[in-house]
Formats: structure tokens, sequence, C-alpha cells
């Protein structure tokens, strides 16, 4: 599922107009982001939380190349989801 197709559904099920849903979950994802950027957690209760995760460098090997190139530190959003949705997926 991808962005659209969640507005959609949001659109349908709460009889709200797609424009308004859009600029909502846009709002929503801007809002998760920034905070993220910032270096805090955003937790969302029964769903999971989003947060900053620092990566060190490292090597890795090029398949292409053939030769080792290293990549360097970065951070990157991950996401760890709640016992009650890990509990839903695990269930469906």
């Amino acid at each position: 599922m991808n962005k659209t197709e969640i507005v959609e559904q949001v659109s349908i099920k709460t009889g709200l107009p797609k424009k308004k849903v859009e600029q909502i979950v846009n709002l929503f994802l801007e809002n998760i982001t920034e905070e993220v950027q910032n270096g805090n957690d955003v937790e969302i209760r029964g769903f999971g939380t989003f947060f900053r995760l620092y990566q060190e460098k490292r090597n890795v090997k090029s398949p292409i190349a053939g030769k080792t190139i290293e990549v360097p530190a970065k951070n990157k959003i991950s996401f760890k989801a709640s016992k009650t949705t890990e509990k839903e997926i695990k269930g469906a």
C-alpha cells in the first residue's frame, strides 16, 4: 500500500475529501520526519515508535566492481512496532 492508497482508504472511511486527507497525511509525515531529524522519538501508542538511528561507517564489497568500498556514516530513520502491532500482524 502506498500513500495514495492510504489517502483513498481514509477518505472513504471518513467521508472527507481526498485533498483534505492528503494534506493531513502529509502534515502527519512531515511532523514525524522533523521530530526524528531533531533527535526526538515519535511514539504512537499501540502502533510503534519512529526514531533516528546512527549507522557507523563500514566497508562493503561491491559485487559489480569486485572491490571493497567504504560506506560513510549516516543517520537513518527506524521504526519499532509496539507489542500490540506485532501481535496483530502475527495473528493475521
